[in-house]
């Protein structure tokens, strides 16, 4: 905790330099900067990022005249692999904004949400966090408190200057809304932290965690848009803004792009009952599960390895909310996911105690690719319903498969049943363009009496799409069933390659954990299939062999180390997914998709692609995995 009394913290002096060369850093920033995902082999973090940034910086003025140059500037690195957690450019805007206040960069996180910076600092603070607002209005009211209570988020809001804790006061953080106070050299004793729109300043990190926060803006929130990062930046030097953050989006092309999300999710479209839209995947779901807490609580049960930014996710809110029990299935290897799920609603039958279940279902799954029966998901949800007398909610993420028309699907086998798609559209939707998620109800009054709780929450944390974002999304969103299939065929053919290969140099069948062509036709139409490589090593070869043939594979320009999907740029995208997207999954079940020690490979593929040349890199990079292996 900071000191108390009267007096001031020193800081460091700023170095001036980030302001120094804005405009030259804005005139040449390299284009992948704007991307959404990065080269995920060499990942910085914002503090070495920054250090790069500020070296090279501080050459620039010893050396004088010399420019910046975009080729300079790409070769600093990347500080992280995807916007949700920080890019090369929210980082630079954040390092300048650090620099003024002569904090630390780590001290320093934007928000795509005027409001998560506050909520954030009071689900890691574990004790009350007095917010005093100045001449602003108070930005919650106390309906708003009393629900993010029930989170352990205690915030009491004060009009006028923050008033510093008093030595001996009870355990408290103290938050100042008062623009007055940037940028200084000198803070205040006792006020731990500043929020000036959409971004927050850890004064005090003793009294706020920085690690912790960092965890709640990936998986609730995000840093500012790209838009916003370099608008913000010229702000900072003094030019106005441009592009998106200048453009209209008419509103027949946000209705038409909310309509066809209805489309695409197979319910009929519905514009009393819109999709509520996200700056990013995961702000959707926090915003769902905190609806379903308001209106009760709900047992969720989902696959043990779901993707770990939704595992992660719901595991924060489960620790922080009594109203919210987190429950799990596994579909890893030979399981059968319909199996799977009946036993897991059995033992949520029996141990879940909240009124309601979410049956949350990736179709198809992430990284197995398998996809349920959906009839017999149907009537394993109605048998759950009928013994237990709980509302049953259907949530089908359906990222790797769009336009797969589920809740059409799930409305002629039962038209009671409630449901609902939740869709990350960083991926095929926007063509990977921007971060952007949704959720979509069916026509049922639970579905949509829940979506309209959705739009309330999201209005309370400010983590709905923001103009730039709706913008991106209506000009990408067409022509994704297309895009989809040609992925899949892309995916189909490569497939086939790396079997042949690796059937070749092993004298082994190796299945693909791939979409039939079956549930190709019928819309579910995946980019991505994983496999598991023969094991023909000793086991600490074959414990780096899934890792080794990525770094074989993107030694060529066509394939990037990338955790991504649903892109449209040519490139295929390669991950190892049990130290990438499931990063936050226990060891335990990333240790049941191994087979013989050798963990799954990912690989993402663009509609278009030169499948010629793929393939060569493919052939070229299983004979040298195997060489040794040769008799």
């Amino acid at each position: 905790m900071s000191g108390s009394g009267s007096g001031a913290n020193e800081r460091p002096t700023g170095t001036g330099l980030f302001r120094m060369y804005a405009t030259e850093i804005l005139k040449n920033l390299p284009e992948d900067w704007r991307g959404t995902t990065f080269n995920n082999s060499n990942l910085l973090g914002r503090e070495a990022f920054t250090t790069r940034l500020l070296k090279y910086l501080q050459a620039k003025r010893a050396a004088g005249a010399s420019p910046i140059t975009t080729e300079e500037l790409s070769g600093l690195g990347i500080a992280e692999d995807y916007l949700r957690v920080a890019t090369n450019l929210s980082t630079t805007l954040e390092a300048a904004l650090a620099d003024d206040m002569r904090i630390d960069v780590s001290q320093v996180f934007s928000f795509g949400s005027a409001r998560m910076p506050i909520v954030a600092v009071a689900l890691v603070a574990k004790c009350p966090v007095h917010l005093y607002c100045g001449d602003a209005p108070t930005p919650f009211t106390p309906a708003q408190t009393a629900f993010l209570r029930q989170l352990g988020a205690r915030i009491e809001c004060h009009p006028g200057p923050a008033a510093p804790r008093l030595s001996g006061e009870r355990k408290v953080v103290v938050l100042s809304l008062c623009p007055e106070m940037l940028p200084s050299g000198q803070h205040p004793r006792g006020i731990d932290g500043i929020v000036s729109p959409s971004v927050l300043y850890i004064l005090n990190p003793a009294a706020i965690p920085v690690a912790d926060v960092l965890v709640v803006r990936k998986r609730m929130a995000t840093p500012v848009t790209t838009p916003m990062a370099e608008t913000m930046l010229r702000e900072l030097v003094g030019l106005p803004p441009t592009g998106l953050m200048l453009e209209p989006l008419p509103h027949a092309e946000h209705a038409e792009f909310l309509g066809h999300l209805q489309q695409l999710s197979g319910t009929d479209v519905d514009v009393e009952t819109n999709p509520v839209v996200f700056g990013a995947g995961l702000p959707a779901l926090s915003s769902l599960w905190l609806t379903l807490i308001k209106t009760g609580g709900c047992d969720i049960l989902m696959s043990s390895t779901s993707y770990g930014g939704s595992s992660q996710l719901t595991d924060l809110i489960h620790g922080a909310a009594e109203k919210l029990k987190k429950h799990t299935f596994d579909i890893q290897g030979s399981a059968n996911i319909d199996e799977s799920i009946r036993v897991g609603l059995r033992s949520v039958a029996q141990n879940g105690t909240l009124p309601t279940t979410v049956l949350f279902v990736e179709v198809p799954t992430n990284p197995d690719q398998k996809v349920p029966d959906l009839r017999e998901l149907v009537r394993s949800a109605q048998r759950h319903q009928e013994q237990t007398g709980r509302q049953v909610l259907l949530l089908i993420d359906t990222t790797f498969a769009p336009g797969s028309q589920v809740l059409r699907r799930f409305r002629e086998t039962d038209p009671k049943l409630a449901a609902m798609c939740f869709v990350s559209m960083s991926k095929s939707i926007s063509r990977g363009v921007t971060t952007a998620g949704a959720l979509v109800a069916n026509h049922t009054d639970f579905a949509t009496s829940v979506l309209h709780g959705v739009a309330r929450t999201a209005a309370l944390l400010d983590t709905t799409a923001k103009h730039e974002t709706l913008l991106r999304l209506a000009r990408n969103h067409r022509g994704v069933e297309q895009r989809c299939l040609d992925a899949y065929r892309v995916a189909s053919k490569v497939g086939a390659v790396v079997q042949a290969a690796v059937r070749e140099h092993t004298r082994q069948d190796m299945p693909l954990a791939f979409v039939s062509p079956s549930l190709a036709d019928l819309g579910f139409t995946s980019s991505t299939f994983s496999f598991n490589l023969p094991a023909l090593f000793s086991a600490d070869v074959n414990a780096g062999l899934a890792q080794r043939f990525v770094d074989l594979l993107t030694e060529d320009a066509q394939f990037k180390p990338c955790v991504s999907f649903g892109q449209d740029n040519g490139l295929v995208y390669c991950t190892v997914p049990a130290t990438s997207t499931q990063g936050a999954i226990k060891e335990e079940d990333k240790a049941k998709q191994a087979v013989g020690g050798v963990q799954l490979v990912r690989l993402s593929f663009p509609p278009s692609l030169d499948t010629a040349a793929a393939c060569q890199v493919v052939r070229r990079s299983i004979a040298a995995i195997y060489a040794p292996a040769k008799l």
